[in-house]
């Protein structure tokens, strides 16, 4: 009997989630076209966890998996952001805030510093756009950017001095 080389193979797994998350989607979309979303979810959520598996079967080899992995369910959960909020502009604020921290929650478990430096900067500017974007007063935002700002160059200055990491 053929064994499966989970390392060997790892794309394949990355493949067979992405058909089966189609799959759910086209099913949802002709069957149940009211349940639509439900299947976009499914296949977000499968995509997801088919590069978080790949993530962890080779962490050293294969770190990058975690960023579209991660990614997708950050998308997941600013999709049911809007879901639970409404889809109202006024409300894309909170989307955005959503999108910035899970960006950070990525570039936390990311150990290399080239991809947390980048991931640092992409959480800062989202949490920035989501901030100007929010219902606030102008003082209360002045100060949310400057802490923004403050909490990304501290966490800039952290990655540099910290010892490099493979993973």
């Amino acid at each position: 009997m053929v064994k499966f080389n989970a390392q060997k193979y790892w794309w394949m797994v990355i493949i067979v989630v992405a058909v089966v998350g189609i799959a759910a989607i086209s099913i949802t979309e002709q069957w149940m076209p009211d349940y639509q979303d439900i299947g976009t979810f499914l296949a977000f959520g499968l995509i997801g966890v088919g590069f978080c598996w790949v993530y962890s079967i080779n962490r050293e080899r294969l770190w990058w998996a975690i960023i579209p992995g991660l990614g997708l369910f950050t998308l997941l959960a600013a999709a049911l952001s809007d879901y639970f909020v409404g889809t109202d502009p006024e409300n894309d604020w909170i989307s955005v805030l959503v999108m910035g921290l899970g960006t950070a929650i990525i570039g936390a478990v990311l150990k290399r510093k080239d991809a947390k430096r980048v991931l640092i900067t992409v959480s800062m500017f989202s949490f920035l756009v989501g901030i100007a974007m929010a219902p606030f007063t102008i003082v209360l935002k002045g100060i949310l950017i400057a802490v923004d700002i403050l909490v990304a160059v501290f966490f800039m200055r952290r990655n540099r001095s910290t010892p490099t990491k493979s993973n």
